[in-house]
């Protein structure tokens, strides 16, 4: 005999309906909520794309290329004075095969990736020295120290927790530094050698602009424009910002990106001074004098993994990252009075794919490393494609500038080699035994006067390299 349900049983059915199909809706809504945190959608979303009139207008008539630095303004910021890569006029031989460069000093360092600053006859760079993050000064002519500062820094929750990653900036007697935890300093160098430098002011990113301390720690090198020094706290409130560079008050902030591991860099374009500041997510582009937004581009790598310094080429502006990325050029156009970011073209996880070091560029040639085939690559920007018979056998990874038209390179090995900047072949002239251990010699190297600094994982070394 049947019987009725009990009073109760429909509704509760229904309920269950109702959960099993919230469930059901929410196990792909928080699928799709990580895989858009951690740039997986963005990356799956995005598309080769070319903007053809914009190419044809760039084909027509490519950006020019100014003249080196002279050697007077020196190696003041991570690389070099204009920050693309290039070193500054000055004695340079390049018959390395016959000629090998002469070691003039080696000096022990503490762990890190902090590449070095040459002015005025002094060196700096930082390093860990036990629990404490280091800023040391020493003479360049001999590798003496002359001055050192120390302060604690935590890096329990970092990973490749070697040392700093930052370079130091100097303007006269005035360096900044950026640590890996996020210490932001402006220190005053001593008089005299021997005596500490004074600390004029400091400040704590990650606490003051609500940042995540990024994985592998704080990277970007601080950046001199004008009264300012621009530096990227990644933070809520503030993924770029500038502060005044005597006294360290807030001048503006930009953007709430996530930090990545770029440094910003500075140019004129369209007439108006402009800060490119790669995130962790994007390319910002940023009025260097108010901080206004002029235009972005998405770019969400894998770990948030945009590490390569933004290469300016006069109106346009090049980047490039590994991480599922590929590499894309923008250039800055007049808007209706104002400016805007255009898209010349885009393309996703193709070469040129670089890691750490930054490419550098010679006429409408780049040349770098592309992390995904594991290889130097030489890239033609104005067409957006890379030079596919140009192979660089048994290059693997490392950093590399620019020595007039040659090629220093420092693999992540150790070895220092020296080649042609020539877009028909790879001309390699000569490879030196650094000496230098491990394989994350990251640092890049520093050509200044006829003396071509390097840092490895525990030394630091100048060769003499004058005609």
């Amino acid at each position: 005999m049947a019987t009725d349900p009990a009073p109760d049983s429909k509704p509760r059915s229904r309920a269950r309906i109702w959960l099993l199909a919230a469930g059901v809706v929410a196990i792909p809504v928080g699928l799709l909520a990580v895989l858009y945190q951690n740039g997986t959608l963005q990356r799956w979303a995005a598309r080769d794309a070319t903007n053809d009139a914009a190419l044809n207008d760039l084909r027509a008539t490519p950006p020019a290329v100014p003249p080196p630095a002279a050697a007077s303004a020196g190696w003041p910021q991570f690389m070099g004075p204009l920050r693309d890569g290039r070193a500054p006029a000055g004695p340079f031989r390049t018959d390395w095969d016959k000629n090998p460069p002469k070691r003039v000093w080696s000096v022990p360092t503490g762990g890190g990736y902090s590449s070095l600053a040459v002015v005025g006859g002094r060196l700096y760079t930082q390093d860990r020295n036990g629990s404490d993050e280091r800023v040391r000064c020493l003479d360049a002519a001999t590798g003496a120290p002359v001055w050192e500062y120390a302060y604690p820094a935590d890096y329990a929750n970092l990973s490749y927790a070697a040392g700093p990653r930052a370079t130091p900036t100097v303007e006269g007697n005035r360096v900044y530094v950026v640590g890996a935890t996020g210490a932001f300093l402006c220190l005053e160098s001593p008089a005299a050698a021997g005596q500490p430098p004074r600390v004029v002011w400091r400040h704590d990113l990650p606490a003051e602009f609500r940042a995540k301390l990024p994985a592998w720690g704080y990277a970007g090198s601080p950046l001199i424009e004008a009264d300012t020094v621009i530096v990227q706290p990644g933070g809520k409130d503030g993924s770029v910002a500038a502060f005044d560079k005597a006294t360290g008050a807030v001048r503006w902030k930009a953007g709430s990106n996530p930090p990545g591991y770029s440094s910003p860099v500075a140019a004129t374009a369209q007439g108006t001074r402009v800060v490119f500041a790669f995130t962790g997510d994007a390319l910002l582009c940023v009025h260097a004098g108010t901080g206004e937004m002029i235009g972005s581009l998405a770019w969400a790598a894998q770990s948030e993994g945009n590490i390569a310094t933004p290469l300016v080429l006069d109106d346009y502006v090049f980047v490039s990252s590994a991480y599922g990325m590929g590499c894309a050029l923008l250039r800055v156009k007049p808007d209706g009075g104002r400016l805007k970011l255009e898209t010349v073209y885009s393309r996703r996880n193709k070469p040129l794919r670089t890691h750490h070091s930054t490419a550098v560029a010679v006429g409408e040639y780049l040349y770098g490393f592309d992390t995904e085939q594991g290889r130097l690559t030489c890239f033609n920007y104005v067409r957006g494609a890379e030079v596919e018979e140009w192979e660089a056998v048994g290059v693997k990874k490392g950093s590399l500038i620019l020595a007039g038209k040659h090629l220093v390179i420092l693999t992540q090995n150790g070895d220092l080699i020296l080649a042609e900047a020539n877009p028909a072949e790879y001309r390699p002239v000569a490879t030196v035994r650094t000496g230098f251990t491990g394989s994350d010699n990251w640092a890049l190297p520093v050509l200044l006067d006829g003396r071509l600094y390097l840092r490895g994982t525990d030394t630091i070394i100048c060769y003499d390299v004058t005609p």
